[in-house]
């Protein structure tokens, strides 16, 4: 047996692995594995060492902090596509605000797919990421199920699901639909249409509802024609509505429109021949870059992304720090910018001239 040394002053020294191995016969490295717990012993060697162990008064080194091997700094933000402008300017405002958190970026695009939205969902609590921005998901049962006891801190931006309590920030999409249409009317138009997103989105519905209270309250109604939807509002989907538009008999005066479709409407109407804002006034309900470089510059509805990137991911941070804190419902109000997409019927002049 080893006896243990004594040092200066009669106190017994640290006994090492190399003691235990002259003790046993039995190999450091095998030692090692059992003081650590990694890799596989035999039982019978691993008896024997602990017995030496306990025999020699061995001081097992207490393990070291593991470093997590996880992405708490890391925000996923969740898109259904990029194709938008206006997508891609508020992705554009939220990976600014988070660079100024030193936080990661991760992109997730669904394709407005919502297996792919509950995939991306799990990933990011799997891997303990630091949270969630998502502009998109959709309202199904299963997404609704995995979100009710959800492990990780999720905000929406120009999304929100009305059978959750959920951390939100949009735009006041009801009465950017009321504005647009009281605006048209304001300037003598009765024959109003309206270009709108897939009827399943809560953006749409919003819009669409401020826009109907508007025309009804004032005695108007359009006709059904005047009401179309596409599924996404992408430039390339402006064909389709043009398309729909030169086959009516009895066109609408003026659309209240959105986003980038707002954009293709109007180039394709004027390569037919259609004068925009004298035979057909548009008034967009988002405002961006590609609204004031259009042909016709249109005139629109702007909100403060910057603003609401801002909020959001600190929204964010704040949910992150207090998981039971009141839920948080921000609704930025939209302000009219008036350009040169719409016709004053009354005067016969540009609305932005009067």
């Amino acid at each position: 047996m080893v006896p243990r040394e004594r040092a200066k002053g009669g106190r017994a020294m640290s006994v090492t692995l190399r003691q235990i191995a002259e003790e046993t016969g039995i190999s450091i490295s095998t030692i090692s594995r059992v003081t650590t717990g990694k890799g596989y012993v035999a039982e019978e060697t691993r008896k024997a060492v602990e017995e030496a162990i306990e025999r020699l008064n061995y001081a097992r080194r207490k393990p070291l902090p593991q470093v997590r091997k996880d992405n708490d700094d890391v925000v996923m933000i969740m898109v259904g596509g990029i194709r938008s402008s206006l997508a891609a300017h508020i992705v554009e405002q939220l990976v600014q605000e988070l660079n100024k958190k030193r936080k990661r970026s991760f992109m997730a695009i669904t394709n407005f797919s919502p297996e792919r939205e509950r995939s991306y969902l799990k990933f990011a609590a799997d891997n303990h990421f630091f949270g969630i921005i998502s502009m998109t998901i959709t309202e199904t049962p299963e997404t609704l199920s995995m979100l009710r006891n959800f492990p990780c801190p999720l905000v929406m931006v120009e999304r929100y699901l009305p059978s959750m309590d959920n951390d939100c920030l949009r735009s006041d999409c009801y009465r950017m639909g009321f504005l647009g249409a009281e605006y048209l009317i304001e300037n003598g138009h009765t024959k109003i249409g309206f270009i709108g997103g897939s009827r399943d989105s809560t953006i749409t519905q919003d819009k669409k509802t401020g826009f109907m209270d508007c025309m009804l309250s004032r005695g108007l109604a359009p006709r059904e024609e005047w009401i179309i939807h596409m599924d996404r509002l992408i430039y390339e989907n402006g064909i389709d509505v043009a398309n729909q538009l030169m086959a009516l008999d009895d066109r609408p005066t003026a659309l209240v429109s959105s986003n980038d479709i707002s954009v293709s409407i109007l180039n394709e109407l004027i390569s037919r021949g259609v004068r925009v804002p004298e035979d057909i006034s548009i008034c967009n309900c988002e405002d961006s870059q590609m609204a004031t470089h259009c042909q016709v510059p249109l005139t629109s509805m702007r909100v403060d992304f910057s603003r609401m990137a801002a909020d959001a991911v600190k929204t964010l941070c704040r949910r992150r720090r207090q998981p039971s804190m009141p839920r948080s419902q921000l609704i930025y109000n939209p302000q009219l910018i008036e350009r040169h997409s719409v016709q004053n019927l009354v005067t016969g002049r540009n609305a932005a001239e009067n």
